[in-house]
């Protein structure tokens, strides 16, 4: 988009943004003649500026210039500089006072000053500041990076769903036909350190006349429940949940995701409301290459990894590790005495006339 066209459509989407919500900078991207996207270019928020102005020149999402973009005159018409964000009230820090003491991208946004007149650029300013990578890939946004925090809840259904059987290309069972449909896979990308993971069918050639599939009575209303992936360990290194979306149900689901540092292998699952669990076939992967916000993952502790991993694919190292674990000590509930009208002695009282009562 050229710089004339204003910056009115990342205006209006900054602005409508409701709470937990981003705005790409990527919004008004290009793509060069080499194939490779470009952040946009957006002219001065500032209307009525002189051409000569420095805060004129059109910017890039996440760039400023500072002692120019944020300087302005007062009432007395006296050259004003800002500064960035403070965490205090009043003019003075508090005593003690290290900025030293914050993670670094918390330090670089304090760093950001305001820049009067110009809200859009100071949010992308602000949020490179607290994490650049968005800015330098268009994609960044598209790949997950780390397990959603509801994973516990979800590890527990397909736990539940897998302890009725998993099915294979091989071994359907009763949805013979429809492996097209039910069996997942996973693939390495373009980029280095993304897999992809999918299930469906994407599309087939209709001129051939034959449906992709065998039509059994009941699959008609099934729909993907999860998709997920296991590493050597068969420890669940990624999982998605996917809703229902009634009578118009989803052919293909996919997403991106970068593994956690030391896995060795990748094997896709797909968990459906009636057809039950799949398991597709693995890859292999380079355990040297994997994602930073996972590395909680790579070094969890040996009791967490007893709870998600798989006893018989353990490696050695892990399994000794386990096998030193000691169960923690057991303490003796005490016994405690309530007040004879208070509500915990009252409910006690009727526990024990349904146990007597029970044993009649």
């Amino acid at each position: 988009r050229p710089p004339s066209g204003g910056g009115d459509s990342a205006a209006v989407a900054v602005a409508s943004l409701g709470e937990h919500e981003y705005i790409s900078p990527w919004i008004d991207a290009t793509r060069g003649q080499d194939g490779h996207w470009e952040l946009p270019k957006y002219p001065c928020e500032m209307k009525d500026l002189p051409p000569d102005d420095p805060r004129a020149a059109p910017w890039t999402p996440g760039a400023f210039v500072q002692g120019v973009d944020n300087v302005d005159r007062d009432e007395s018409n006296q050259i004003r500089e800002w500064g960035g964000q403070k965490l205090w009230q009043g003019d003075r820090p508090p005593r003690g006072w290290d900025v030293t003491k914050f993670p670094e991208h918390v330090q670089a946004l304090l760093k950001v000053p305001h820049m009067p007149g110009q809200p859009v650029k100071e949010t992308f300013a602000r949020m490179k500041a607290l994490d650049p990578r968005r800015f330098e890939d268009k994609y960044y946004e598209e790949v997950h990076r780390d397990l959603v925090p509801e994973w516990p809840a979800h590890l527990l259904r397909v736990q539940h769903a897998e302890s009725f059987g998993v099915h294979a290309a091989g071994a359907p069972a009763e949805w013979a036909g429809q492996e097209d449909e039910v069996v997942p896979a996973v693939y390495v990308t373009p980029r280095p350190d993304t897999v992809t993971i999918c299930v469906g069918i994407a599309g087939y050639d209709s001129s051939s006349g034959a449906p992709p599939t065998v039509d059994i009575p009941g699959a008609e209303y099934d729909f993907l429940e999860f998709l997920y992936a296991k590493d050597q360990e068969g420890k669940v290194v990624q999982i998605l949940p996917f809703p229902n979306h009634g009578i118009t149900p989803a052919l293909f689901c996919t997403y991106s995701f970068v593994p956690p540092k030391g896995t060795t292998s990748l094997t896709p699952f797909a968990a459906f409301k009636i057809r039950g669990v799949w398991r597709g076939s693995p890859i292999e992967w380079n355990p040297e290459v994997g994602s930073e916000e996972m590395q909680w993952f790579t070094d969890m502790e040996p009791a967490l990894r007893a709870k998600l991993a798989e006893r018989g694919k353990l490696q050695a190292k892990h399994k000794a590790e386990i096998a030193a674990l000691r169960p923690p000590r057991s303490e003796k509930t005490k016994p405690v005495l309530w007040p004879e009208n208070s509500w915990e002695g009252n409910a006690a009282k009727a526990r024990a006339w349904d146990d007597s009562a029970s044993r009649r």
